[in-house]
């Protein structure tokens, strides 16, 4: 492996240790009340990263031309996995939103799949399609925009607002990147801003939420609780925080606390210092991705490198503005950090798939 992969594994598995931690202390309590077990989530937060580690190691010993020739029928499975949740016996819903799927008693939630699954179609896509991309042809962007468009359909009628935002948000800076004209990313953030207003209006709790962003204490006790119990966490901890195990912001008052507000109990407990830690290991992440890029001679592996960089670096950059009340809430996990089986197997897998791409060590050149 080159010195990027080698420090990006040591940079993601230091989030998923970090990760491991903070789920047991943010869940423990919850877990007894609910399971009568106090390490019921640790555990299977512990399976879910063996499990992915075995991804990891299977994505990272793959050649580039496997993603490279199954791109087409990866964004299909992925669209069919997202129908699937409507199948009876194989979808599950919870919350009222219908996400899983549950096969040989394991749950997952197939946009986590989806995700990748883009990245490597549209890398695919514009990497052939590049040179007539760059000579300003706007229906090059049909065919990707069609197939993304159905993936953000199928995940917004979940509903999951926050992964259809995410999908079209790595769409059109790749589009950008390889040399669409601004004035149709422009035109496209229009149409996308006014879909986004609708699918609001169009959802009394999605209101709630935006009237909470914009002055949480208006009321604290229902659509502002969450956001205010995070605001507390992070003045609670201070420079150094509480304490690991100490945060009492953990004790039912902060909703989610092992997943969507994770950063919020590392905030209360390790203080601005660990949330700086946190922040500093993903900037890492960042910047190995970057010279990722600038060492890939490839186009295919340039677009690809940087989608799956998009992917996790904008996820979590949504998850610590949530946390911190810059953006609505919106349930996006930390990456490699927060509580779920689907996210952090197939955010290893991620991982292994850069570690594929950097692997064959190329000569520097730019994306041409």
């Amino acid at each position: 492996m080159s010195r990027e992969s080698r420090i990006l594994f040591i940079v993601t598995y230091l989030l998923v240790a970090i990760g491991v931690v903070m789920i047991y202390s943010s869940s423990a309590i919850l877990a007894h009340e609910k399971y009568h077990n106090a390490e019921y989530f640790l555990c299977r937060q512990i399976f879910f990263v063996l499990l992915g580690t075995v991804g990891f190691f299977v994505a990272a010993s793959l050649p580039v031309k496997f993603y490279k020739n199954n791109a087409r029928v990866f964004m299909l499975l992925a669209i069919f996995l997202l129908l699937a949740v409507y199948l009876p016996g194989i979808g599950r819903s919870a919350g009222g939103a219908r996400r899983w799927i549950y096969l040989a008693g394991i749950q997952f939630q197939p946009v986590e799949f989806a995700k990748l699954a883009c990245c490597i179609y549209l890398a695919d896509y514009l990497s052939r399609k590049i040179a007539v991309v760059q000579k300003g042809n706007i229906g090059i962007f049909v065919p990707p925009m069609i197939l993304t468009g159905i993936l953000c359909l199928l995940t917004i009628l979940e509903p999951d607002l926050g992964s259809t935002a995410l999908l079209a948000l790595v769409m059109a800076i790749l589009f950008f990147l390889t040399g669409i004209r601004l004035r149709y990313v422009v035109g496209v953030a229009v149409v996308f801003a006014v879909a986004l207003y609708a699918l609001i209006l169009t959802k009394p709790y999605r209101m709630s939420r935006m009237q909470a962003y914009l002055n949480p204490w208006q009321d604290p006790q229902g659509s502002g609780f969450q956001i205010i119990q995070s605001f507390l966490a992070f003045a609670l901890g201070g420079l150094k925080g509480v304490g690991l195990g100490e945060s009492t912001q953990k004790l039912f008052y902060l909703p989610s606390s092992h997943n969507d507000f994770i950063l919020s109990v590392i905030a209360e407990e390790m203080g601005l210092l660990g949330v700086l830690f946190v922040t500093a290991l993903y900037a890492i992440f960042f910047i190995c991705c970057i010279r990722m890029t600038q060492r890939a001679n490839q186009p295919f592996e340039k677009i690809l490198i940087t989608a799956l960089m998009l992917v996790i670096i904008l996820q979590t950059l949504i998850h610590m503005m949530v946390a911190t009340g810059l953006v609505p809430t919106k349930g996006l996990p930390l990456p490699f950090v927060s509580y779920g089986g689907s996210s952090i197997v197939l955010n290893l897998i991620t991982v292994g798939v850069l570690i594929a791409v950097d692997r064959r060590r190329p000569s520097r050149g730019r994306l041409k």
